[in-house]
């Protein structure tokens, strides 16, 4: 056999080895702990379900009660020494269901026009011991009075709140006062549950 011969086998032969050590997989080198404080983790990425994973369906709205629920809101409008003029909203609604009223209008004065707004929305949500926490938004504009600082401007309320009612006990929720006159609105709360 020729050198060459035995030279080309015998890197056939070596090389055989060499590749499989390749193969195999390198073993981790452990390291120390670190002796300095600890480094706190930077920010971890939300990783989603893996592909073909059954994702949970969301949480239903928890329905409300089967029990209507009444409110009732009494707007007292009182202007200086005058007679308070008196409004009264009654509506009603299922447990967590919302119910609105619209009523607007226009009115004749003496400088025009003027448009009138009684709006009101109301969510009920029976909580226990015949209580309910009650979301309200009101919108109160009535007619201008007379009154010189108020000939040229329609007084407008608007508020949202959330209340606590019990049954049947009346609750004053409001009392709101003119920026420029000695005006006073006031309003007046009563929930009533049906049975």
């Amino acid at each position: 056999m020729s050198k060459m011969c035995r030279a080309v086998v015998v890197m056939l032969l070596m090389a055989g080895p060499v590749a499989a050590a390749q193969e195999k997989p390198a073993k981790p080198v452990e390291t120390p702990p670190p002796s300095g404080p600890a480094k706190t983790p930077g920010p971890t990425r939300e990783v989603g379900p893996p592909p073909g994973a059954l994702i949970p369906p969301p949480k239903p709205i928890e329905a409300g009660q089967p029990v209507n629920i009444r409110i009732e809101l009494t707007i007292t409008d009182q202007r200086g020494d005058t007679t308070p003029i008196t409004k009264t909203v009654s509506m009603i609604a299922s447990d967590r269901s919302s119910s609105r009223i619209r009523t607007q209008g226009d009115v004749r004065t003496p400088l025009g026009f003027r448009p009138v707004i009684l709006n009101v929305d109301a969510r009920p949500i029976l909580i226990r011991d015949n209580r309910a926490r009650v979301e309200l938004t009101v919108e109160y504009r009535p007619v201008a009075a007379e009154a010189d600082t108020e000939k040229s401007t329609t007084p407008n309320i608007n508020e949202s709140l959330s209340v606590i009612l019990e049954d049947g006990k009346p609750m004053l929720i409001s009392q709101s006062a003119d920026p420029v006159t000695d005006r006073k609105v006031k309003v007046e709360a009563t929930m009533t549950i049906l049975r």
